[in-house]
């Protein structure tokens, strides 16, 4: 699991126990849709882990990307970058995709490893923002190592118009869906 405290609530929230282990991955930043970017990233954290060889392990993987008109925003490099995101999604829909992997023991103890991929999307549509606007959400500093550059849990809300799907997806950890993978390929494992 991830180093995101997001991620980590949302998935305390599941009632299973689990270790958070950053993956030590290198994010794509590759032009591809973001469905893709997003499935290969969390594949790519899983198979970065350190406790990959630990067949006993179930491990999963997420990475979430922002798509708007063919361009995905990862994380902002920097404050201006952060602004030139917010900017662009100003009055206008985007998607929040998050791509997940998760890979552990198969039923029998000495079959391969199972591992599963998916995605889910939402669709957060923003206010119109002025300078003024993106300043202030800028100066609260929660645009830091957020997809988009924004926190819709936290005072990023006051961005956002309208919501189409899972909040728990744009927060970044779709649990619907990685409860769905856990439960289809992984009920054979002692945590569930």
């Amino acid at each position: 699991m991830s180093a995101s405290p997001r991620r980590r609530e949302l998935l305390a929230k599941l009632g299973i126990p689990f270790d958070v282990c950053p993956s030590k991955a290198s994010e794509l930043q590759a032009a591809m849709d973001g469905q893709t970017l997003a499935m290969m990233n969390a594949r790519l954290k899983v198979e970065r882990s350190s406790f990959r060889e630990d067949r006993s392990r179930v491990l999963i993987g997420a990475d979430t990307v922002i798509a708007l008109d063919g361009t995905q925003f990862g994380k902002p490099d920097d404050i201006e970058s952060a602004r030139r995101m917010l900017a662009a999604m100003s009055n206008r829909t985007h998607e929040v995709i998050t791509g997940v992997c998760i890979s552990g023991p198969a039923q029998s103890s000495d079959g391969p490893l199972i591992e599963v991929q998916a995605a889910a999307t939402s669709r957060v549509r923003f206010r119109v923002l002025d300078s003024k606007h993106i300043q202030d959400y800028l100066d609260t500093g929660e645009w830091e190592g957020k997809a988009g550059a924004y926190a819709i849990q936290e005072r990023g809300r006051d961005l956002v118009a309208g919501l189409e799907g899972d909040l728990d997806n744009v927060i970044g950890f779709p649990m619907v869906l990685v409860n769905d993978l856990l439960c289809t390929h992984f009920s054979h494992c002692r945590f569930l």
